[in-house]
């Protein structure tokens, strides 16, 4: 039978067992905690890593594909060359040949456009002409597919300011039609012509329907 000495010595280290138990359990802890934050910080680590490796990867792809280039580029140059030093053509000459053959497309590019601009005055003076003979019944040709769009709408007066002019080929008493949506609306007349711009009235027993702004007119 267990004296009175034992019975406190049990009693005793039975408070000492829970505190070591506690001790233990909070030094795992501890430890576990800084083993997670360890690891969070490694995986944080390895991603960085794992980012930079791809980056420099794709830096590699791109490097390999510039060389690859280059190279097909050298070959193509030296090929050239070959074929220049076959002709017995220098750098200087082909130089030469390129500004030459560059001045004469804007001459002809010039030319080109004197042409168009005698081809209008012809075409306007013809146009007078044929006015002074027919008088206010005379109807003017434009050039075919000539089209444009209505930018202002006098309602009051009943004329209209197109954005096609001389330069379009738009000519005094020509005669064009009023499109909306594919449908005629209308027919106008052209009274006067400037450079990019013209003025035209809506002619009588022709208005269709409302003329509006944006609508296309065309001949």
């Amino acid at each position: 039978m267990p004296n009175a000495t034992t019975s406190a010595n049990r009693r005793s280290s039975k408070p000492l067992a829970r505190t070591k138990r506690k001790k233990s359990l909070k030094e795992t802890t501890e430890k576990l905690a800084d083993t997670t934050k360890k690891l969070e910080t490694t995986t944080t680590q390895l991603a960085a890593a794992n980012r930079k490796i791809e980056e420099q990867t794709a830096n590699l792809a791109r490097l390999q594909s510039d060389l690859d280039r280059t190279k097909a580029d050298l070959n193509t140059a030296e090929q050239i060359v070959a074929q220049w030093n076959a002709i017995g053509v220098t750098p200087d000459q082909v130089k030469q040949l390129v500004d030459r053959e560059r001045k004469q497309r804007e001459e002809i590019a010039a030319l080109e456009e004197e042409k168009k601009i005698i081809s209008r005055q012809l075409t306007k003076t013809k146009a007078e002409l044929d006015s002074y003979k027919q008088g206010d019944e005379a109807v003017v040709e434009l050039p075919a597919g000539l089209k444009g769009n209505i930018l202002v709408v006098d309602p009051k007066w009943n004329f209209v300011v197109l954005d096609i002019g001389e330069k379009q080929g738009v000519l005094p008493k020509g005669v064009m039609m009023v499109s909306r949506n594919s449908k005629l609306v209308a027919k106008v007349k052209i009274v006067n012509v400037q450079a990019e711009r013209s003025i035209a009235n809506i002619m009588p027993g022709w208005k269709l329907g409302e003329v509006l702004e944006g609508d296309q007119v065309l001949y």
